[in-house]
């Protein structure tokens, strides 16, 4: 087996929050050896939240104060032997902190540093505070939410997890720069545009045509049935999505109801658009006798695209999920077993992920400063007593 694709990497992660944690969840899996510095006098609010299980898996701590210079100049040691370091503090902190792109490249001249916030590092909005459900309405995103008439919707997508995955593309492409010119890098992120970049037929459609797109709900623009209809059972639902003339045929057929064939309300896409309403109360009325998994795999044989609706107790035990070895068993600290979804890919040909269990506060200390750093004991101790350690 040959080794993770970035074995031997090693990034000074500052991030917080959930953004920057989800990145280097995944720079680790991919075999980083990440560094988290925490610190006990400004905790990170999510740590002892579940979720810090998952996002921060697969690497080390460090607990290290930055309001005091010497926790500083510690700070800045571990850059110079990292090849990234990361945060995601307000604008200007970690430049007042001694920390900022200028300094560290002092330390290491080909460093990569990404450093994320709500809307960049420029700009007259710049210093807003910014989190994730504040992006979605700042971007766009929650006007496009919800039904038609209704008040804006938060959540569609996640920014915080978005962000993160985009991170680590900006990171990965950053290190191939590296490797191939010997050039370090800065990385300026704007949460904001990285939520906004995703919605460019919106963005289009009114730079174009001055039009404002609204909230569809469950429904689109041109394409009739579109939507979640109720199957047996509680709760039960399938998603359908037909697109032509040839998917709503099969579709007719494959719920016995023949005769919407004939129906001169729904004899074009036309026709089934302007009568959408009455067209999704007659395939919810059909949908409801079948099994949700059961209509889903005939409709896909007949060639409409369709899936059901499915819980988390569902995707839990999905055996295609199951099959692909998606989620993952790991010890945690306390030694419980604990199973949480891995990556959504395979490296053909290399070791198993690099998955461990997302560390106690401080766990690497002795690591990191001791082995790493070159401290005498002594001198660790007196950090601990001045609160530098922390």
């Amino acid at each position: 087996m040959s080794e993770l694709p970035l074995h031997g990497v090693r990034i000074t992660d500052l991030s917080w929050q959930i953004a920057g944690p989800t990145c280097n969840r995944y720079l680790g899996l991919m075999g980083a050896e990440v560094i988290r510095i925490e610190s006990n006098k400004r905790p990170d609010p999510y740590r002892e939240q579940a979720i810090n299980h998952f996002i921060n898996q697969s690497k080390k701590s460090v607990t290290l104060n930055l309001a005091h210079p010497k926790g500083v100049a510690l700070a800045k040691r571990l850059a110079g032997l990292s090849d990234v370091v990361m945060e995601n503090f307000a604008c200007g902190v970690i430049e007042r902190l001694g920390l900022g792109y200028q300094e560290l490249r002092q330390v290491k001249p080909d460093i990569i540093m990404l450093s994320s916030a709500g809307l960049g590092h420029s700009g007259p909005d710049m210093k807003q505070v910014a989190y994730g459900t504040l992006i979605q309405c700042y971007t766009g995103w929650s006007s496009l939410q919800g039904y038609p008439g209704q008040s804006p919707v938060i959540g569609g997508i996640w920014t915080d997890p978005v962000v993160g995955m985009l991170e680590v593309f900006l990171i990965n492409a950053a290190l191939h720069r590296k490797w191939q010119q010997g050039e370090g890098q800065y990385i300026d992120l704007s949460m904001a545009e990285a939520t906004t970049m995703l919605l460019p037929e919106t963005i289009m459609d009114y730079s174009m045509n001055g039009r404002v797109q609204q909230p569809l709900g469950n429904g689109h623009k041109r394409h009739v049935p579109h939507g979640n209809y109720p199957c047996r059972g509680h709760d039960q639902w399938i998603g359908i999505a037909v697109a032509n003339e040839d998917q709503w045929a099969s579709l007719c057929r494959t719920l016995g109801r023949d005769g919407l064939l004939e129906d001169p309300r729904f004899s074009d896409a036309r026709g089934r658009w302007r009568h959408r309403e009455e067209l999704d109360q007659v395939i919810a009325e059909s949908t409801m006798d079948y099994d949700s998994q059961e209509l889903a795999e005939s409709l896909q044989e007949a060639g409409v695209p369709a899936g059901p609706t499915m819980g988390v107790d569902q995707i839990w035990t999905n055996p295609h999920l199951r099959d692909r070895g998606f989620f993952h068993t790991f010890q945690d600290q306390d030694g419980t077993n604990r199973e949480l979804p891995g990556v959504p890919w395979r490296f053909d040909g290399t070791a198993d992920l690099n998955m461990f269990p997302a560390p106690l506060r401080g766990q690497h200390n002795s690591y990191v400063f001791s082995e790493l750093l070159g401290l005498s004991a002594p001198e660790v101790e007196k950090l601990v007593k001045e609160q530098v350690i922390y």
